[in-house]
């Protein structure tokens, strides 16, 4: 079989079709579960993708897919970034954070292109739904759109996605082995970390853990967002890093 031919096609295939599933994550016409079919789709096309990578590999021959940076440049919550981290893991990629400026961050993923590209759209999916709907339900709550019930919403919500993602990637890590190989996706999920932490080290980047900023959240706000974050298709706070490259 032409691996190589093989791998390059199914890269823009599997990228057209990450495309369509978050466009319909993203549609306000559709249905919680048309959603959450949505992204759980995205989540085993892609899987499906770098097993076939790794299969690929293990056969001696090479991919091309460009393993890259790029980031989303946000307003920085810390419960962000508990949802950055999780999506990272989930689709095969190294996350950290920089500032830019005030409270202006650059959430940075490292991974194959395909890889980086679901993760950049994942986290932006599901940060936009988690604000939408916090500030729905502190509106309606306490008369405020923002402040403390907002956050406690977001926290709830991003604690919620975090576990969902966890079991998700361990759900995934138990797909039988792809045929004729002994490759089981778990394998897949460590070679493509190392990969990461080695691109990370060729760069030269030194990541240091930041203190976490997250207080713990109790309260009917962190109530909502967990029931709402368990409707996101598809916390712990994973410590922040800050970035310098060196020279």
């Amino acid at each position: 079989m032409d691996y190589m031919a093989k791998t390059e096609f199914d890269k823009d295939r599997v990228l057209s079709r990450v495309k369509k599933m978050m466009t319909l994550a993203n549609d306000a016409a559709a249905s919680e579960g048309e959603r959450d079919n949505a992204l759980r789709m995205a989540h085993a096309t892609l899987a499906k993708y770098n097993l076939t990578m790794a299969q690929a590999d293990a056969s001696g021959v090479k991919s091309e897919e460009t393993r890259l940076q790029d980031g989303v440049e946000l307003r920085e919550h810390p419960w962000m970034r508990t949802v950055a981290s999780a999506v990272a893991k989930l689709f095969f990629c190294h996350f950290f954070y920089t500032n830019h400026g005030g409270n202006r961050y650059k959430y940075t993923f490292i991974g194959k292109e395909s890889n980086v590209y679901t993760a950049q759209e994942m986290l932006k999916y599901i940060i936009k739904s988690i604000d939408s709907e916090g500030k729905r339900w502190a509106k309606k709550y306490a008369g405020n759109a923002s402040g403390s019930d907002w956050r406690s919403f977001c926290k709830g919500a991003a604690h919620k996605v975090y576990y969902r993602c966890v079991e998700l990637q361990e759900a995934a890590e138990r797909t039988p082995a792809a045929p004729g190989t002994a490759l089981v996706l778990a394998s897949v999920y460590e070679s493509e970390r190392q990969a990461n932490l080695a691109y990370l080290a060729a760069a030269g980047i030194r990541l240091k853990i930041g203190a976490s900023r997250q207080r713990s959240a109790r309260g009917a706000g962190f109530s909502a967002g967990q029931d709402f974050g368990g409707k996101i298709g598809l916390s712990n706070q994973i410590g922040g890093a800050r970035t310098r490259k060196e020279s």
